[in-house]
């Protein structure tokens, strides 16, 4: 793995945690951009200690493969910075559960030598614009990705990417800028509007429940009793983050919603080269489209296939 960019000058810069994060949440970005200079894509989370294909986790050597097959593709470069991945990294997350929770301490204390590392290379950059995560579903990987740009926040050309596929259930984005910031919500806006947190919860708990990655769960039996788990689990997580105490100066967002229509296509298509990752979050082709498409409706009724960005 080489985190060593091949030139010094790039019209964008996307930092992903992991193989495919950057295609999957920012596709039609990075397919209008290559259009005009060279992308770089920054893989931070890419080094596994063993293959692993459980709990729809897939990590293994078949992720570099797919990388460079969707970078040759729709023309960016793709480097790896080589960290471990959540996984293997700290004993805390071995449970799948913790993975989606606040860092370990170990992790925190960690984080200004990782921010280190990162803020160097990328001081040997000339770039245009950075794109990072919001943190978007609260995975570790993403969250600390997001909190390594915490003191760049306030620069014109940082931009804030929905992590994608959790920016596709219900109410996930929302409840990820109210931790962060205050924002602007359009009457139509279905996926900022705040409405009755019960409620809230039972659509995000049936969105997920009608996801790939519970949909492939076999037998059937396992895929019953699985649903009112993972509902139970959302609450807990909801209530968690509904109750965390507001930063104490909290920052004004602006959100960028970008028409894809024409890049749409492409986007499908790269993210499809991600094949072990595509299964697990998509039940086939259609079933991306349909997701994509759904997301974009609930930002903007009539806009068609959008991303959305935040600065």
């Amino acid at each position: 793995m080489d985190s060593s960019p091949s030139r010094t000058h790039y019209r964008a810069v996307f930092i992903s945690p992991h193989l495919d994060d950057a295609v999957f949440s920012c596709g039609g970005m990075i397919a209008r951009l290559v259009k005009e200079g060279p992308v770089l894509v920054l893989n931070l989370f890419t080094r596994y200690l063993s293959e692993v294909k459980i709990r729809g986790v897939v990590l293994g050597e078949e992720r570099y493969q797919e990388e460079a097959d969707a970078a040759r593709f729709l023309g960016f470069e793709s480097r790896c910075l080589g960290e471990l991945d959540v996984s293997f990294r700290r004993d805390a997350y071995r449970k799948l559960g913790n993975i989606f929770r606040p860092p370990v301490a170990q992790d925190w204390d960690w984080l200004p030598a990782l921010r280190q590392e990162v803020f160097a290379l990328l001081a040997e950059l000339d770039y245009q614009q950075l794109y990072v995560p919001l943190g978007i579903g609260w995975h570790v990987d993403h969250v600390l990705t997001h909190q390594l740009f915490d003191p760049w926040a306030e620069r014109g050309n940082l931009f804030y990417y929905e992590d994608a596929p959790y920016c596709s259930i219900p109410h996930s984005t929302r409840y990820r800028l109210n931790e962060m910031g205050v924002y602007p919500c359009a009457p139509d806006d279905l996926s900022l509007t705040p409405i009755n947190e019960a409620r809230a919860w039972w659509q995000s708990s049936m969105a997920y429940a009608n996801t790939a990655l519970m949909k492939n769960l076999r037998p059937w039996i396992v895929r019953k009793f699985a649903v009112p788990v993972v509902s139970f689990y959302l609450y807990r997580l909801m209530a968690v983050h509904r109750t965390q105490p507001s930063p104490p100066a909290k920052r004004r967002m602006e959100p960028l919603v970008m028409s894809i229509d024409e890049e749409f296509d492409s986007k499908v298509e790269a993210m499809s080269l991600y094949r072990s990752q595509f299964r697990e979050f998509f039940v086939d082709r259609e079933d991306c489209v349909s997701t994509l498409t759904g997301y974009g409706k609930s930002i903007q009724r009539g806009a068609g296939r959008v991303e959305r960005y935040w600065t």
